[in-house]
């Protein structure tokens, strides 16, 4: 028998729902357009949108101190006493892929002399704002000797590779006497005067000119050694100073004491303040 068919007014073919049922398909109107979504594609989606996305992975590269300065150099870099604070100070160069550092600390050595039962000091990090490259460690004492190293870590915390290892010890600083803090002197009395109390070792005298845009040392002496308490000297005694002491002018001046290793470096040393002083 054949099967009848009928369409209805519209045109359409009434049997179009009982096959819309039977495919599992919801109707969706785009415009005068229906679009037929299947039924499984919106968990698909749901459950795509749900897949946490891998991090990337930072590989971190390993810092290094910057290599102690001579003492009479103009520019005065790695391991020292910091002269505000009387701290020991520490510069590195910045590893690859770093969130911040963590700065290890011991007093101890083993039986071979190696030091060890190292324990974090200071931790630098982008989030606090001291993601940086130095540090003072303002916990140190006279006599001790200590030694550091840095390892940087990650934005994961994992912590990456040790730098290198330096080490310093702060001796008793020098106290200056003449020409006294913010004291004027006459231009013709261009001499220093401080107190040693650790005696022998080696000492730089340093001075720069404060009234000059920008400061600017103009005198670092040559390095000299130093036996008596009530130390002297006069200024450019080794004929090395870049310009004289000038009326009107501000100076400030610092006395490094030092004793150094077979390379001239120190190994032990400390600094005075900075005093200032005028010139009539």
């Amino acid at each position: 028998m054949r099967e009848r068919q009928f369409r209805r007014q519209d045109g359409s073919d009434g049997n179009m729902s009982h096959k819309r049922r039977i495919t599992g398909h919801a109707p969706r109107t785009l415009g005068r357009r229906k679009v037929i979504v299947p039924a499984l594609f919106v968990p698909l989606v749901l459950f795509i949108g749900c897949v946490k996305q891998r991090q990337p992975i930072v590989t971190l590269g390993t810092p290094h101190f910057v290599p102690q300065s001579q003492p009479d150099s103009l520019a005065e870099t790695g391991i020292g006493q910091d002269p505000g604070s009387g701290g020991i100070s520490m510069q590195w160069y910045s590893a690859k892929g770093a969130a911040g550092y963590k700065v290890f600390r011991t007093d101890t050595v083993d039986l071979s002399g190696k030091p060890s039962m190292f324990s974090v000091v200071s931790i630098l990090s982008s989030a606090t704002g001291l993601n940086d490259t130095s540090t003072v460690d303002g916990t140190a004492f006279q006599g001790v000797r200590y030694y550091y190293f840095v390892a940087a870590y990650g934005p994961d915390q994992a912590v990456g590779a040790p730098s290198d290892t330096v080490s310093y010890e702060l001796l008793i600083r020098p106290s200056l006497t003449y020409p006294p803090p913010n004291g004027t002197i006459d231009e013709g009395s261009s001499y220093f005067r401080w107190i040693d109390n650790t005696g022998g070792g080696y000492t730089v005298v340093r001075v720069k000119d404060v009234g000059a845009a920008p400061a600017r040392y103009i005198w670092v002496s040559s390095r000299f050694q130093v036996f008596e308490t009530n130390a002297n000297r006069s200024f450019n005694f080794d004929s090395v100073a870049t310009s004289p002491l000038v009326s009107g002018h501000t100076y400030q001046w610092r006395v490094d004491r030092f004793n150094p290793d077979g390379a001239g470096r120190p190994y032990e040393g400390s600094r005075s303040v900075w005093s200032a002083f005028a010139v009539k």
